[in-house]
């Protein structure tokens, strides 16, 4: 019977580093809400690029209207100078559309002065959010990379201790082996309390002589009348 369950608390040490992988597996953090904080950040970058591009296109425009201003004011200054307008009243009327094109000149230059200084703000800003993006996003394929690597090496050694048990439990009889299965299935991977000192190994209550003489007679299986476990004493 010594035999039996130090073949079978050998199979438990194998469980529980199973056990234990496993758990680690389960555990691991796939990264989701890392994820969704780049995408945050992503969406802030892009923000602050749009509104960037916003007032370079506002800016680029009203430099064009600018121009066609001044085009237009233009034409009709040639055309006042070219001693072709007879009428008084014809030459009031263009010399006050020149004044008039003049006062929308003037706002358009205020609006494109603001618009310069509005521009150098959002570079700041959009250059500060794009680096902010990219400290994010390397950090986040540093995670992932950790995170593929555990994975990897966790599933290893799951896939290893798989075969192990396998190995092990054959070693087991299939009695024994049954309801040691159905404790664990109740109460636990530790389903064996190996006996330390007076001691179940499983849920630390204390044994009576009696039981502890059992195990050390190994004629047959004696269970924890407190917790169930199969006890096991090592031999020395």
């Amino acid at each position: 019977m010594s035999e039996q369950l130090k073949a079978l608390y050998q199979l438990q040490l194998i469980d529980l580093d199973l056990d234990k992988n496993k758990k680690a597996k389960a555990a691991l953090d796939d990264g989701s809400a890392k994820k969704q904080q780049v995408e945050r950040i992503r969406a802030q970058a892009a923000e602050a690029d749009r509104l960037l591009n916003e007032a370079i296109t506002e800016q680029r425009d009203k430099e064009l209207n600018v121009n066609a201003i001044e085009e237009k004011k233009k034409q009709i200054q040639d055309k006042m100078y070219s001693g072709k307008v007879g009428s008084p009243k014809e030459l009031q009327n263009m010399q006050e559309e020149v004044a008039m094109l003049d006062r929308q000149r003037g706002k358009l230059e205020e609006r494109i002065l603001e618009l310069m200084d509005i521009i150098e703000e959002r570079k700041t800003v959009a250059a500060k959010a794009a680096e902010i993006l990219k400290q994010s996003e390397e950090k986040l394929d540093a995670y992932l990379a950790k995170l593929a690597e555990n994975n990897r090496i966790l599933t290893k050694n799951i896939e290893i201790l798989s075969h192990r048990r396998e190995s092990a439990a054959s070693h087991v009889d299939a009695g024994l082996l049954k309801r040691y299965e159905s404790l664990q299935s109740r109460i636990g991977v530790l389903a064996v309390g190996k006996i330390e000192g007076s001691q179940c190994g499983g849920c630390r209550t204390g044994l009576t002589p009696y039981q502890i003489r059992q195990a050390e007679l190994d004629k047959e299986i004696v269970s924890c009348e407190n917790c169930g476990r199969i006890l096991y004493k090592e031999k020395h």
